[in-house]
């Protein structure tokens, strides 16, 4: 439903016509902790996205980040990147994405935070030299590319030697990305099946929104919207409670 040059459609149409929207900075489902005493201590500006920001924590904290060039591909509205920024030490973040109308947006609204950058770039053709990146993080990203094979081809090719592949997305249960990554070259491999908590997320964080939702989108479309947010009572989140998809994040690392 949301992949290849559709999926690009939508999030150009999205970035322009909430062009303005400076408080939606997330697209993901978000994540919540088994132990809320485990969940990342945050500034009172970064609270309301809380949930989508764990998100980004498990993935991106599988590394140690500090002094680290990371690129965020398919990093969308940009909290993400900025995130990781502010919080986990990396030298420079980069936000790479498709579509320029949500690069337009980041430029201008995180401009202020130093060593944070953002540009337009095809995943399957990464705009980066050889091995000049330390972590390659893609957050809810890769189901909409026509080509994973590629994308992952090309996250190889930038890794620096003992370089990392930080990867959260869903699948069909019986279409896993393992063999994916393995085929891709990556020496270590290791996944964790994280469906429950992003159920427990999109439960916990449905009140809020919902009331973006009924805040900002036209009344004839917001059916659709909550099925692509994967609101409860959608059909796709009613295939992660019953198991006929599920949400995996992997770390993959580069041979070196």
């Amino acid at each position: 439903m949301f992949h290849g040059t559709r999926a690009n459609t939508i999030y150009q149409f999205l970035g322009r016509k909430y062009a303005h929207a400076d408080k939606w900075k997330f697209m993901n489902y978000g994540f919540a902790y088994d132990d809320p005493n485990d969940q990342p201590i945050l500034y009172p500006a970064d609270e309301a996205d809380r949930f989508s920001i764990h998100l980004y924590h498990i993935v991106a904290s599988q590394m140690d980040l500090i002094g680290k060039c990371v690129i965020d591909v398919g990093s969308g509205r940009g909290g993400g990147a900025s995130y990781v920024q502010r919080y986990l030490g990396p030298k420079t973040t980069t936000g790479l994405d498709l579509a320029s109308s949500a690069v337009a947006f980041c430029r201008r609204v995180y401009a202020p935070v130093p060593g944070l950058f953002y540009q337009v770039g095809d995943a399957m053709n990464l705009p980066l030299a050889d091995a000049s990146v330390d972590a390659v993080l893609n957050v809810e990203s890769a189901h909409c590319y026509p080509d994973k094979a590629a994308f992952l081809a090309e996250a190889l090719r930038v890794l620096r030697p003992g370089g990392s592949l930080l990867l959260a997305d869903f699948s069909r249960r019986n279409q896993p990305m393992d063999d994916l990554i393995d085929r891709a070259g990556f020496a270590e491999i290791v996944a964790t099946d994280i469906t429950a908590n992003i159920t427990r997320g999109l439960l916990t964080d449905d009140a809020r929104r919902r009331e973006f939702i009924r805040d900002h989108v036209p009344f004839g479309f917001r059916r659709a919207v909550q099925a692509w947010a994967a609101a409860p009572g959608s059909w796709i989140f009613d295939d992660f409670k019953n198991g006929r998809r599920c949400y995996v994040v992997y770390r993959a690392t580069k041979a070196g």
